[in-house]
């Protein structure tokens, strides 16, 4: 056989050998299989000995059974290679639930035990979550910053696994990252204890603590972002959960599991979503807030300006639905510009601007805000909805409801927070972001986190007029409450109602000293007016991060 023959055929083994490990996850998969048995021909065409015709039978008989074992123990050397090499990491997080509990493999958990997990910390060095060791030499998982404490969410070897950004850094806190993957590949095949990284959130305490403080127990969530950058100053969600209680190491006495099974159930029981990060994962009609994205489209289409002026009588029919109108100034005035009909939350105006604005369009400047992606983020984020039917817009009625912040929409508290600093940022979102940097525990930085534009929701041009409109709103209209001394403060509030129950109250804003510099996002749910529950806790906020 040429040698041509031979080094094209072990080229080709070795570049399907490649293939597999990057496309096929389990070694077990048929597939994988498959593509072995080729690769053993084809090592059997490159490495069969060149037998002399003059060798007695006997001899080339041992000569390629030889062969024939030794492609065999190359094969057997393959799958071990990747399963103790390549697959190790994946093999040793698999992760299996029993319905109750979740089980992992106990040798990761041991060695996780034995190589101190990283900490999470504040911007400034806060702890809020970290490892100790008992006098018994036990090793727990403890949350010492109550007001964070559901960011970072817990760890719960022995039975719940992890969550937030104790799931989504797992990797970073047990000692990986892709910064240093040679070295800790290393340390894994050798079977070595890594100590974990830090993990240091964009979190200002002092913020944190007033944003939990001001939503007072009362279920809702708040978002606080530096509005050029995208980090996150403060995200609150009540209610909460306490990690502390949940996480259990795999060396838990009986008590603390016991206890831990008894928390977990009692969460599961109270039906008041305290695992769910409102923030991020709580959907909420947005009320009036919603008008700031109707607004953008109009603007940017050119259906209509901020001067253009509509007729509000306090009622408009819509096919069969009556809109009432509840909040004009002034029952005896009937005629107010595109810009008043913002800052005094017409709905009746913005009825009409939708029915001119069409399905199309409004869903299209939707979709250039983000609605119906999944925002990139360090924690899994629900997507925004412009509507849950798609036929639902195709109705003038529902059209008209959408517009003013109604009809089916649902919207994070987070993608709101986005609105708000587009507005501020010339038409451009930037990719929020909770985790600052991954460092070790010296506090050598390991990775950090660079701001970058997430997507262009409108043109400068109109950016400019929404934050003209948002400070008219604070000016003159009915977010006045959220004015600041010496400030440059802009504002909507919202009230969206949800059916019998009370409506939910909502705030988006920006503050700054000379240009917007923050922007916030709040949402109490079921608690009424937006003008009288969300803007103070918005406005507290704004102040405070400007006051820092």
């Amino acid at each position: 056989m040429s040698w041509f023959v031979r080094s094209a055929a072990l080229v080709a083994a070795t570049s399907i050998v490649v293939y597999g490990v990057a496309t096929i996850e389990e070694r077990t998969d048929p597939r994988w299989l498959v593509l072995l048995v080729i690769v053993g021909l084809l090592w059997g065409i490159s490495l069969w000995p060149a037998t002399v015709r003059q060798a007695r039978t006997v001899d080339r008989a041992m000569i390629h059974v030889t062969a024939v074992i030794g492609i065999g123990f190359l094969l057997v050397a393959t799958q071990l290679i990747r399963a103790q090499a390549l697959d190790r990491e994946r093999i040793q997080s698999r992760v299996v639930s029993t319905g109750t509990e979740v089980v992992a493999d106990p040798r990761r958990q041991v060695l996780a035990q034995e190589s101190q997990r990283g900490r999470i910390l504040a911007r400034d060095g806060t702890v809020i979550a970290e490892t100790r060791v008992g006098e018994d030499g036990r090793s727990r998982r403890v949350y010492p910053f109550g007001p964070a404490a559901y960011l970072a969410g817990y760890y719960s070897p022995a039975l719940y696994g992890a969550a937030n950004v104790e799931l989504a850094y797992d990797g970073a806190l047990s000692g990986r990252t892709e910064v240093r993957r040679l070295r800790e590949w290393i340390d894994g095949i050798l079977n070595r204890p890594t100590p974990g990284y830090d993990v240091v959130l964009t979190i200002d305490p002092e913020l944190q603590s007033q944003a939990d403080r001001l939503l007072g127990g009362r279920a809702g969530a708040v978002v606080l972002l530096d509005a050029r950058t995208g980090a996150v100053l403060a995200m609150a969600s009540a209610p909460a959960f306490d990690p502390n209680t949940l996480s259990v190491g795999t060396r838990a006495t009986p008590e603390e599991l016991e206890a831990a099974r008894a928390y977990w159930a009692s969460l599961q029981q109270s039906n008041d979503g305290r695992l769910v990060l409102r923030a991020t994962q709580g959907r909420y009609p947005p009320g009036s807030t919603f008008k700031t994205v109707t607004l953008a489209a109009a603007l940017e289409s050119g259906v209509a300006n901020l001067d253009k002026v509509y007729r509000d009588e306090g009622a408009f029919t819509v096919d069969s639905r009556v809109i009432v109108e509840q909040n004009r100034p002034d029952p005896n005035r009937v005629s107010y510009s595109l810009l008043e009909g913002y800052g005094y939350s017409l709905n009746v105006v913005f009825a009409q601007l939708g029915l001119e604005l069409g399905a199309g369009r409004l869903t299209e400047a939707a979709q250039r805000f983000g609605f119906g992606e999944s925002i990139p983020f360090d924690l899994p984020v629900a997507p925004s909805v412009v509507s849950v039917d798609t036929g639902y817009l195709a109705n003038p009625a529902g059209l008209a409801e959408t517009s003013f912040g109604q009809g089916e929409l649902l919207v994070t508290p987070l993608q709101m927070a986005l609105v708000a600093a587009a507005v501020v940022n010339g038409g451009e979102q930037p990719v929020p972001f909770l985790v600052d940097r991954i460092q070790t525990p010296s506090g050598e930085i390991v990775e950090q986190h660079r701001p970058r534009a997430w997507r262009r929701a409108m043109s400068p041009e109109t950016a400019v007029q929404i934050e003209q409109a948002m400070r008219w709103s604070v000016e003159h209209g009915y977010a006045r409450g959220a004015q600041i001394p010496s400030a440059v403060v802009g504002g909507k509030t919202g009230t969206a109602e949800v059916g019998d129950r009370p409506p939910h109250a909502w705030f988006i804003g920006f503050a700054g000293r000379e240009e917007p510099q923050y922007v916030v996002a709040v949402v109490v749910e079921n608690a009424g007016s937006g003008t009288e529950v969300a803007l103070p806790i918005g406005r507290a906020l704004l102040e405070l991060a400007l006051g820092r």
